[in-house]
């Protein structure tokens, strides 16, 4: 009899796709962070 392995492959593709997720978070906050940074630097106020 073979071994059932569905569950292995399930578990598989979750962390996959957990790890591409956090990734792409990552990516986004970093981006949302240089916006802020750049958007405070263009309205500091001149002295």
């Amino acid at each position: 009899m073979r071994p059932d392995r569905n569950g292995e492959h399930v578990k598989k593709l979750l962390v996959l796709a957990a790890a591409i997720a956090g990734v792409l978070v990552y990516r986004k906050a970093q981006e949302s962070e240089a916006r802020k940074t750049v958007w405070s630097k263009s309205t500091d106020s001149v002295d």
